[in-house]
């Protein structure tokens, strides 16, 4: 198996996006292990704290594709 990375991340989510299933379709189209440490998600908005792990260049493939849909991509200090 090859090397893998972790990143933890904000993504915060616009209204528009609520309801369309990006994390799926994150973890389905880049082959990623996806763990939700907090999320507050409402009616007008959501944001979630997630850690992405998998091959380097999925993981910074992945974090591109969502942000080209819409999604602010912000990067959060492990501790």
């Amino acid at each position: 198996m090859g090397q893998t990375i972790q990143r933890r991340v904000k993504l915060i989510y616009p209204p528009s996006l609520i309801d369309e299933p990006l994390l799926y379709r994150l973890i389905q189209r880049f082959n990623l292990m996806v763990n939700i440490r907090r999320a507050h998600v409402e009616a007008t908005e959501a944001w979630l704290v997630v850690d992405l792990e998998g091959p380097p260049d999925r993981v910074e493939e992945g974090l591109a594709w969502i942000q080209k849909q819409g999604v602010l991509v912000e990067p959060v200090e492990q501790l």
